[in-house]
C-alpha cells in the first residue's frame, strides 16, 4: 500500500497555499507534486502573505503551543479562511518550538492509511476535514469510526480545518459539555481537543484584505468599509466583489442588489451591526446571500463555453489538469479572471469549494441538476483511469468511488421530465431564400397546441452518463439511464489485459492513461455531438469505447484491418490505427472535414465527416452551401424582428452559421422578437470553415421558455440536440440551442 504521507519536495511552511487549497483568483501558486507534503518550520518565509487572520492564529496558537490540547478544530463556512489561518498557527507554533516538522493531510483518509503511513512529523495538519465526515442526526460524525480512536491517541500535534464541528467519541467530551450545543460557541474542549469557530474579518483584516484587491482598493474608505459590511466579513465573498468591479460593473448598482438579496433571505434590512458583532448564524446567513448574488452574476457573464468548462472543474475535490476537463485556454482565462476558478502550478484547474458548492445548488434550482450529475460522471472516469494506470490506485479509487457517490445523489434529488414532441401548422411567411419549401420541416410550436405541452417540454433533459468536454457537454441527452451508476469502464480490479502486470504498469501507466484518456474524450464528444442516427466508423477499440458511453451497436460501423473503406458511415472517428489503414486517401478522398481533434501524437484521434460521393464533391458541396448560408444570413440581419450582437451580425453575414439555425430562427421570428447575443462554437481542434451548430438568444424568462418549446417541438433535420435556459444578467434569461453534427449541406439550396 502506498504511504499515505511521502516526503517528496521540501517547501518553507510559510507558502502562500497549502497543498489542496485553492490560491485566490489569478494568482499561481506553486503545487507540490506529493499530495501529502512536510515541510520545517524553522524556515523563514519565502514570499510575503496577507496576515488577515494574524489576531486568530495568535490567541490560537497558545492551544496548541502547550501541553495540554494535543489537536485544534478550526470550523466555519467555506472561504473564511481557514487554510490561511491553519498556515500562520502551524508557523507560530513552529517558531516555539524547536524541530517542528509538518505534514499535511488534504482530504479523505481512513485510519488504516494513517497507521500504515510512517509518518516523521510532529505537527500534522488536516485540510478540508470534511470529507471524512458524515451527517446523521443533524450532527457530524466519523465515517471511520476507528479514525477518531487513532487521532486521540497520536502523540504528534493536530490541527484540523473543516467547514462544521464533529462529534467525537470521548468521554471526555460528555464531561465537557454534556448538554451543550456545538455551535452555540466558538470553544469547546475535549480530553484532547479544542474546537474554535472562525467568524468574519475583523476590521483591521478586512482593512488589509481590499487593500490587496485591486478594484476594491481604488473605493472610498466609507465604500471600503460598505463592502465588509455587505459581505459580512467573508474573505472570498469580498474576492467575489472585487472580480465584479473589475469587470466594469458599478459599486452602488451591485451593493443595492446585494442588501436585496440579503432582505430577501433575512426578511429583514442589512444590519448596521459590524460583522464580528454579528450571531454566527446571522453573519453567515449574509455572506451567503452575497456570495449568491455575486457568483450568479459572474457565472451569467461567463460564455456558455466557459460555464460548460466551470461545472466540469468544480465537481473536483483536487485540482486537475486542464486537458481533464477539456479546458480551452480562453475559456480557463475567462473563469480565472471572473475570480471563479483558480491555476495551481503550471496547467492545474481548483475551483474553491465553496463556489462550487454554490454553483451547484444554483444549477439545481435552475433544473440544471443533470449538468452537475454528468460533470461527476465525468470526473469518476477520470479518477476510474487513474486507478487503472496505477500501481498505487487507492487514492484514485476513493475519488472515483466519491463522484459516483455524488452522480447518483445528482439524480435522486431530482430529475427532470422527458422530452415531449409539439403539436401545431406551419409559419409560411415568404422569403426569396427561405422559402415555404424549407418550412415544412419546420414546426410553428407558437401556433395552435403548443401551449398545452408547454408545461412538460420546458424541463432540462438528463445529461447522459459519461458527459462530453465540449461547450453543450451539460447539455447533452442521454442516451441509456442516467439513474444507473456509470459503468466500471475499467475495473479496479480487472486480469489482464485489461489491467497491465504490475511491472509493465510501472513502466507504461503514463502513456496508456493518455491513451485511454483522449478515447474517452473522442467518445464522449462523438456521443453527445453527433446526431442519433448517425452510422459512426471505428476500430474495435475505438467503438468499444463509444459503446459503453451508450452508443448503439447498430449504429458502429467496426474498421478492420484490411477494410476497403469507410463509407457507409456519416463520421469516422480517425485514430491511429485506422489512419494506418487507410493512409492518405482518408482526409484526401473519404472523410476531408475535420469535425474535433483529441489529443497529439499517436493517441490523436480525429473525428472527421465522411463525403459520400469523394472528397472533391463533398468541397463543391461545402462551396455551394457557404454561398446559400452567406445570402441567408443577409437575409436576416435586414429583419427588423431579430436583433443580433454585433460578433452574430459579422459571423451571418460570413455565412458562417448553420443552415438550420438559419431557418428555425426566421420561422420563430415571425411570431416572437428576437434577440440573438452569440452563435457558438465548433468542435474542439475542427477545421476551418465549419457552420457553427449552437446559438444563445436573450428574452423574458417566459419568453426564453416558449422559445425553448419551439425548438424541442421540431422534427429532423431541425431537431435541436439539446436546449437550455438558464438566468442571464439584468434578470434575463438566455436559451442555448445545439444542433448535432455534422451539419447536413444543401438544405438551403433545397428550399429555393
Amino acid at each position: 500500500m502506498e504511504k499515505l504521507i511521502r516526503v517528496r519536495q521540501e517547501a518553507p511552511l510559510t507558502r502562500n497555499v497549502l497543498p489542496g487549497e485553492v490560491p485566490p483568483a489569478g494568482k499561481q501558486a506553486r503545487r507540490h507534486p506529493a499530495h501529502h507534503a512536510r515541510s520545517s518550520c524553522s524556515r523563514p518565509s519565502q514570499r510575503p502573505t496577507l496576515s488577515i487572520r494574524s489576531a486568530e492564529g495568535r490567541r490560537w496558537a497558545a492551544d496548541l503551543s502547550g501541553p495540554g490540547a494535543a489537536g485544534l478544530v478550526v470550523y466555519g463556512i467555506g472561504g473564511s479562511g481557514k487554510s490561511t489561518l491553519a498556515r500562520q498557527i502551524a508557523t507560530r507554533v513552529g517558531r516555539m518550538q524547536a524541530g517542528c516538522v509538518v505534514s499535511v493531510v488534504d482530504g479523505e483518509v481512513s485510519a488504516a492509511e494513517l497507521a500504515a503511513g510512517h509518518v516523521e512529523a510532529n505537527f500534522i495538519i488536516f485540510h478540508n476535514f470534511d470529507d471524512n465526515l458524515s451527517q446523521e442526526a443533524g450532527q457530524w460524525s466519523f465515517r471511520d469510526p476507528a479514525l477518531p480512536t487513532l487521532l486521540a491517541n497520536w502523540t504528534a500535534k493536530l490541527l484540523i480545518t473543516c467547514r462544521h464541528p464533529f462529534i467525537l467519541p470521548d468521554p471526555g467530551a460528555a464531561k465537557a459539555a454534556p448538554d451543550a450545543p456545538w455551535l452555540t460557541s466558538s470553544r469547546r474542549t475535549t480530553d484532547k481537543f479544542v474546537f474554535r469557530q472562525l467568524g468574519p474579518l475583523t476590521r483591521s483584516g478586512a482593512a488589509e484584505l481590499t487593500g490587496s484587491l485591486p478594484a476594491i482598493r481604488r473605493l472610498a474608505d466609507s465604500e471600503r468599509e460598505r463592502a465588509w459590511r455587505l459581505t459580512a466579513g467573508h474573505p472570498l465573498a469580498m474576492e467575489y466583489l472585487d472580480s465584479l468591479l473589475a469587470l466594469g460593473e458599478s459599486y452602488p448598482a451591485v451593493a443595492a442588489r446585494i442588501e436585496a438579496m440579503v432582505e430577501v433571505r433575512t426578511g429583514q434590512p442589512l444590519p448596521g451591526t459590524e460583522p464580528t458583532e454579528l450571531p454566527a448564524a446571522a453573519a453567515e446567513l449574509i455572506a451567503c446571500a452575497a456570495r449568491d448574488q455575486l457568483l450568479g452574476e459572474l457565472f451569467d457573464r461567463l460564455s456558455h463555453g466557459a460555464r460548460a468548462l466551470l461545472v466540469r472543474a468544480s465537481v473536483f475535490r483536487l485540482p486537475v489538469a486542464a486537458e481533464v476537463v477539456a479546458g480551452r485556454a480562453s475559456q480557463i482565462a475567462e473563469c480565472e479572471a471572473a475570480g471563479l476558478l483558480a491555476i495551481v502550478g503550471r496547467d492545474e484547474l481548483a475551483v474553491h469549494r465553496w463556489t462550487a458548492d454554490a454553483l451547484h445548488r444554483r444549477l439545481v434550482e435552475a433544473g440544471l441538476g443533470a449538468q452537475v450529475e454528468a460533470a461527476h460522471r465525468q470526473a469518476a472516469w477520470h479518477w476510474q483511469v487513474r486507478a487503472a494506470g496505477s500501481p498505487s490506485p487507492h487514492r484514485a479509487e476513493t475519488e472515483a468511488g466519491y463522484h459516483q457517490r455524488q452522480a447518483l445523489l445528482a439524480a435522486e434529488a431530482g430529475r427532470p421530465a422527458g422530452r415531449q414532441p409539439g403539436t401545431g401548422g406551419t409559419t409560411r411567411r415568404r422569403r426569396a431564400v427561405l422559402t415555404r419549401a424549407g418550412r415544412r420541416g419546420v414546426t410553428g410550436a407558437f401556433l395552435a397546441g403548443a401551449l398545452a405541452t408547454l408545461s412538460v417540454v420546458l424541463t432540462i433533459e438528463a445529461t447522459r452518463a459519461s458527459p462530453v468536454p465540449h461547450l453543450a457537454s451539460a447539455l447533452a441527452p442521454a442516451r441509456t439511464s442516467a439513474l444507473a451508476p456509470a459503468p466500471t469502464l475499467i475495473p479496479a480490479r480487472a486480469s489482464a489485459p485489461a489491467r497491465a502486470s504490475a511491472p509493465a504498469r510501472a513502466s507504461a501507466s503514463a502513456p496508456v492513461s493518455q491513451a485511454v484518456l483522449v478515447r474517452a474524450r473522442a467518445a464522449a464528444w462523438a456521443a453527445s455531438q453527433v446526431g442519433s442516427g448517425a452510422i459512426m466508423a471505428c476500430d474495435p477499440a475505438m467503438c468499444a469505447v463509444l459503446a459503453q458511453h451508450g452508443i448503439a451497436a447498430g449504429s458502429l460501423l467496426v474498421l478492420r484491418p484490411g477494410a476497403a473503406d469507410p463509407l457507409g458511415s456519416d463520421v469516422v472517428l480517425a485514430t491511429a490505427a485506422v489512419r494506418t489503414m487507410f493512409g492518405a486517401r482518408l482526409v484526401s478522398v473519404y472523410a476531408p472535414e475535420l469535425l474535433a481533434s483529441f489529443g497529439t501524437g499517436p493517441a490523436r484521434i480525429d473525428v472527421r465527416a465522411i463525403a459520400p460521393d469523394g472528397a472533391a464533391a463533398y468541397r463543391a458541396a461545402i462551396a455551394a452551401d457557404l454561398r446559400a448560408r452567406r445570402l441567408a444570413g443577409s437575409e436576416l440581419l435586414r429583419d427588423p424582428l431579430i436583433t443580433f450582437a454585433p460578433a452574430a451580425r459579422a459571423q451571418l453575414g460570413a455565412g458562417q452559421v448553420d443552415a438550420r439555425l438559419l431557418t428555425t430562427l426566421d420561422t420563430l421570428a415571425a411570431s416572437e422578437p428576437l434577440r440573438v447575443t452569440a452563435f457558438l462554437d465548433e468542435g474542439p481542434g475542427a477545421g476551418p470553415g465549419l457552420p457553427l451548430r449552437a446559438a444563445e438568444l436573450t428574452g423574458t424568462n417566459n419568453t426564453a421558455r416558449k422559445m425553448l418549446a419551439f425548438f424541442r417541438a421540431q422534427r429532423p433535420p431541425y431537431l435541436v440536440a439539446q436546449a437550455a435556459v438558464t438566468a442571464g444578467p439584468d434578470g434575463e434569461s438566455v436559451l442555448t440551442v445545439e444542433f448535432a453534427a455534422p451539419a447536413p449541406l444543401g438544405l438551403l439550396q433545397a428550399q429555393s
